[in-house]
């Protein structure tokens, strides 16, 4: 009995904080908040998620040992370590009333729309978000000394300062909703990325264009200080952070259509540059990545700010952030069957959204980071709501709403551990419009999506010294010459 009240109060005192601590202004953690973060010991662990597990005993304690591959691996594989589970029960739209407490408004709306189909399969609770000690001391390192710059928060400048090279999530213990949302961007997803990917759009009468790319990421805010490319392109606005390019490789019609750009610590609008292979030539691109700009191959159903499930969109903020505080939400989490061999993008893709029967879903504590539009400014979502996942700061699910305050568009991102290189992160998303009745998905599916296009198979590294392609690919002239060779 004292155990669970003393796993209620904590939770409830770190709540009331969060709600304290949504207007404070930012400053990096003071040497009692630091006191409370480590890999051992602490009540938060490195990320400020809560050790312990909940009073009811259905989330556990974290543990900080990697999950471990099962006897047989090979590399590449997603073998699932939970493949004995069994559902502890599944909520469906007879009986979600029973559980809403645990639900978001948007898995609501979708028990609504979709009774027939929907459904949420509810297992134990594993948190395997879990990284190599380095992530965690270089997220120690780096709470220690950063900063938002002082007008995000008054004017919405989105900017860091006094940051340390070499990585970590910037607030473990964030202050207010700027400061959450940039953990979020900064989630550890690797340092460098190589794959093929698919952003299915499928139209209200179940119809799919599969719009495969190759991607390559990297992201060098992670990277160590040694590794962190020389050209002045990737110190033009202080450090960059994130790099992203995409090739078009099918359907026909837009094949070898690509971009390539980096976001920046001081300079977060995309400085972005397209290649149109019909006219061979190289032009900025500014639209791409910007606020409520459609996102590239999404026929017009998705703009940046699903991304991740919160993206900044430019270096002007048009949406004031709350911090709500966290939650216990069930969501989903632990998705290896959607990697599974002969599991194809038939399978995958239902007629009205994600098939359901795929979806594992756990219950985790969440951020919840509310994004309102402020007075004087235009943009298609009034307000969005994004669901953050305590262990590592990915996004879990998304909610956007039109200027009548009218939920429009409900997105869910689908989290997996990777065991090379031991990350826990994105595999696949889906975004559902429940005004016309579409739903698309961010270029991810990779494993599907090589074996559609005949490709190998995914390459994520944490290791910045071992990019596998030539960085000269996000400047201007490194994107004519991927594009004309």
């Amino acid at each position: 009995m004292k155990t669970r009240q003393g796993l209620k109060l904590i939770a409830a005192v770190l709540a009331v904080g969060c709600a304290m601590a949504t207007q404070q202004a930012s400053a990096a953690l003071s040497a009692d908040e630091a006191a409370k973060l480590g890999i051992e010991g602490t009540p938060l662990t490195p990320m400020g998620a809560i050790r312990a597990g909940n009073a009811d005993g259905t989330i556990p304690a974290w543990n900080p040992k990697p999950l471990a591959p099962p006897a047989g691996y090979k590399v590449g594989d997603f073998p699932d370590p939970f493949a004995s589970d069994k559902p502890l029960f599944t909520i469906t739209a007879k009986n979600y009333t029973q559980y809403q407490d645990k639900l978001t408004p948007g898995q609501v709306a979708m028990f609504k729309q979709y009774p027939e189909t929907f459904r949420m399969h509810v297992y134990p609770t594993r948190r395997t978000g879990v990284y190599e000690p380095w992530v965690y001391e270089a997220t120690l390192r780096q709470a220690k000394a950063i900063k938002l710059c002082p007008d995000q928060i008054s004017n919405g400048h989105v900017c860091l300062k006094d940051y340390v090279k070499g990585g970590g999530i910037p607030f473990p213990i964030p202050k207010n909703g700027d400061e959450a949302a940039w953990n979020t961007m900064m989630a550890f997803r690797g340092t460098s990325l190589d794959v093929i990917n698919n952003g299915a759009l499928i139209d209200a009468l179940g119809n799919r264009t599969d719009v495969i790319s190759r991607e390559k990421v990297i992201w060098p805010w992670w990277f160590k200080e040694k590794d962190i490319p020389q050209n002045p392109w990737f110190t033009a606005f202080e450090l960059a952070i994130f790099c992203d390019a995409q090739e078009v490789l099918q359907p026909p019609r837009s094949s070898g259509l690509m971009f390539g750009g980096c976001n920046y610590a001081e300079q977060f609008d995309f400085q972005v540059y397209l290649y149109l292979p019909g006219q061979r030539r190289v032009r900025k691109a500014p639209e791409i990545g910007f606020h409520d700009s459609p996102s590239f191959g999404s026929d017009g159903q998705r703009t940046v700010a699903s991304r991740f499930m919160h993206y900044f969109g430019g270096t002007e903020s048009r949406h004031d952030r709350k911090l709500v505080g966290r939650k216990e939400l069930f969501v989903p989490y632990n998705n290896f069957k959607l990697a599974q061999d002969g599991v194809g993008f038939d399978q995958i893709f239902g007629k009205k959204h994600i098939n359901q029967d795929l979806i594992r879903y756990e219950l985790h504590r969440a951020w919840i980071i509310e994004a309102n539009l402020k007075k004087g400014q235009r943009h298609l979502y009034k307000r969005h709501v994004t669901y953050v996942d305590e262990d590592t700061w990915e996004g879990l699910g998304f909610e956007a709403y039109d200027n009548s305050d009218r939920l429009w568009r409900v997105g869910e991102q689908y989290l997996m551990y990777f065991y090379e290189p031991k990350i826990t992160t994105i595999y696949g998303d889906s975004q559902i419009d429940l005004i016309n009745g579409r739903y698309t998905t961010f270029p991810y599916w990779y494993r599907q999506s090589a074996k559609a296009v005949k490709r190998d198979d995914p390459k994520i590294s944490s290791d910045s010294s071992k990019v596998p392609f030539s960085v000269e690919l996000y400047t201007p002239q490194g994107l004519r010459n991927a594009g004309t060779r």
